[in-house]
């Protein structure tokens, strides 16, 4: 097993697979580090190249994890908070993880104790995201959205929904939330505001954006508390899972 990381409380580690890379013949070998119930989920995908990328998810959280504990990938257990969100349950172990995948690039966020959030989205999609973006943005990113030039439109549309998306998973509570309830003001920094009906303190909140290729858009979202001004430090590894160097 290779040497473990050093992951500090004010870091937050960001892991990235492109599929394409990825070699049919180490899906095997994938599915041997899946759990039963890991195994049966991934067999109810219809398409085989959801069923790898399925694979490659699962390979990646748990190669990942493993290089912050002692734990082979294939020990690893998890259960789902009360929105079903995922986290690490194997006792004494301090770590916080999010995933996000598109049908090019798998990623994974690795933080020690905070509550953490990632989406990862392919920029190119054929989607009307302007309609998309005045059905459900908040009154105040839309008309920061709609006073750009039209070429710029689309890119801050894809940094507002990466945003939202990772603070729903960071929150736990998802689509529930609902997405005009919460504003992201994008400037030198990101800051973000709520409405009445989610009540929290927006200064415990830190966000960062991130290019990791021409045609996708990253966000992060991390719950460090109202009392910790510490600035993110943000690390990025490309891998591929099990191969070895």
């Amino acid at each position: 097993m290779a040497e473990l990381l050093t992951l500090e409380d004010s870091e937050v580690h960001i892991w990235c697979t492109d599929i394409s890379q990825v070699s049919s013949a180490l899906l095997p070998s994938y599915l041997e580090l899946m759990s039963d119930q890991e195994i049966e989920r991934n067999g109810r995908y219809r398409f085989e190249h959801l069923r790898a990328a399925d694979k490659i998810t699962r390979a990646l959280a748990r190669t990942v994890l493993s290089r912050y504990a002692d734990i082979d990938p294939a020990d690893w257990s998890f259960t789902q908070g009360e929105h079903g969100k995922p986290e690490v349950s194997n006792p004494g172990i301090k770590l916080r993880f999010n995933l996000s995948h598109t049908s090019h690039m798998v990623a994974c966020v690795v933080t020690r104790c905070h509550d953490i959030g990632l989406d990862i989205e392919n920029i190119e999609r054929d989607n009307d995201v302007l309609a998309i973006a005045d059905r459900y943005f908040s009154k105040p990113e839309l008309n920061q959205l709609f006073s750009l030039p039209a070429d710029q439109q689309q890119d801050r549309f894809f940094d507002y929904w990466t945003l939202k998306e990772a603070y729903m998973k960071a929150d736990g509570r998802g689509i529930s939330l609902g997405l005009g309830n919460f504003s992201f003001e994008i400037a030198d920094t990101i800051s973000i505001s709520f409405s009445e009906k989610i009540p929290q303190d927006a200064a415990a909140w830190r966000f960062q954006l991130f290019h990791p290729n021409d045609t996708h858009r990253m966000a992060v979202a991390i719950r460090t508390g109202a009392d910790n001004q510490q600035e993110l430090v943000v690390r990025h590894f490309e891998i591929i899972p099990l191969q070895l160097p």
